[in-house]
């Protein structure tokens, strides 16, 4: 079962790197990415931070369609809400910021369940979008004399630029909350243990009764070894590299290194 604690790869002097172990956590960390990018580019608020703001969006919404993000969100909070419920009355919990997070997470799963609700939809109908999406499959095909709507629409004044976006962005804040309290109990849920990669190589079996969301790799920040991550449902390796310069190859670490691994959310 899923429990929520404090995260060990908080800690301000390690790099934390990440690897979904089904499909549905890595869409749902695509779309963190995507919506991270977005309102980076929505507070900067300049014109060229307003255009990529606006594919960004488009990017994001032909992606939700495609793979039918909003069930796979419906799903996940059910399988939460459901292993929360079974903590009440638990004396360790705290029952009040339990009975709350269960609120507000039943709050925006009865949304999604709305039938009429189709995340993106706004973005979708919408002309200039249209026009901006055709273009993209065009390497360079958005510049300013190619949609001259668009160049017409990021040189408007910035208050009216950040509302169209803002608008755009509040058909989407359902996915985007469901997708970040979902990651959060994941990454919350991590068991973290010592490692040793032997010449810098690792290779950890994985308990296939259970299901396995994240796997996180913990590495201090100074120092020049990176991980290269691959694994499945089954098991998981760890590839060692030193980096030395971007303008070099890396080269296979073949001395023993010594790291955090974080096993998160791990239900039985």
């Amino acid at each position: 079962m899923m429990t929520p604690s404090k995260p060990f790869s908080l800690q301000p002097d390690l790099t934390s790197y990440e690897l979904p172990l089904n499909e549905k956590t890595r869409n749902f960390l695509r779309l963190e990415q995507f919506f991270s990018e977005i309102q980076r580019n929505i507070d900067e608020k300049s014109c060229d931070s307003s255009r990529m703001a606006l594919i960004q969006m488009i990017e994001v919404c032909d992606f939700i369609q495609r793979v039918d993000i909003k069930k796979d969100l419906i799903q996940e909070l059910e399988i939460i809400i459901s292993s929360f419920k079974q903590l009440s009355g638990n004396p360790n919990v705290d029952s009040k910021g339990l009975t709350t997070l269960l609120s507000e997470m039943n709050e925006g799963l009865n949304f999604l369940r709305i039938r009429d609700y189709q995340p993106g939809n706004l973005l979708q109908n919408d002309e200039l979008a249209t026009q901006v999406r055709h273009r993209l499959g065009i390497s360079g095909g958005a510049c300013h004399f190619d949609i001259p709507r668009l160049y017409y629409w990021i040189n408007k004044r910035e208050v009216e630029r950040t509302t169209q976006l803002n608008d755009w962005m509040e058909d989407l804040r359902p996915i985007l909350w469901a997708s970040k309290i979902i990651l959060r109990v994941v990454r919350e849920s991590g068991q973290v243990s010592n490692a040793t990669a032997t010449n810098g190589f690792y290779q950890e079996t994985l308990n296939t009764k259970a299901k396995h969301y994240l796997l996180r790799i913990l590495l201090p920040k100074e120092g020049s070894i990176f991980p290269e991550i691959s694994g499945g449902k089954h098991r998981f390796t760890i590839r060692f590299y030193v980096h030395t310069s971007t303008k070099l190859k890396p080269q296979k670490c073949d001395e023993n290194i010594e790291f955090f691994v974080e096993h998160c959310g791990v239900t039985n």
